[in-house]
């Protein structure tokens, strides 16, 4: 399961989004709730059980991973994943211009053709 998150890039962006000053304090205290729950001995449905006692393990890093992008402000987590915002452009942090290749060859070659007619 935590391969799984990691290939995705879900584990990377809860740790940056942690990282992140403009994220609340109640939504940091999602992730480390829930890995106290993993690391806890006791358990919905106790470990011993072969499959089902996974089970909840999965849905409690699922829900907890889910509720705290949930909470996430919508602008913060947009900017993480690489997606600014419409509000973001709007600041000026976006700059927009044009380009044009100039020919270096063409002056010298105008330059020349000048000097040639003036002889």
């Amino acid at each position: 399961m935590i391969l799984l998150l990691m290939r995705s890039g879900v584990m990377r962006l809860i740790m940056k989004l942690i990282m992140d000053r403009r994220v609340p304090i109640r939504a940091k205290l999602v992730i480390p709730a829930a890995l106290i729950y993993l690391i806890s001995p006791f358990d919905l449905v106790p470990d011993i059980v072969p499959i089902s006692g996974w089970i909840d393990d999965i849905v409690v890093t699922l829900v907890a991973a889910a509720l705290f992008l949930m909470m996430v402000p919508r602008d913060v987590l947009m900017e993480h994943v690489g997606r600014a915002s419409s509000k973001r452009s709007k600041n000026g942090k976006v700059i927009d211009g044009e380009y044009r290749i100039v020919d270096d060859e063409a002056p010298d070659a105008d330059a020349k053709e000048g000097d040639s007619e003036a002889a």
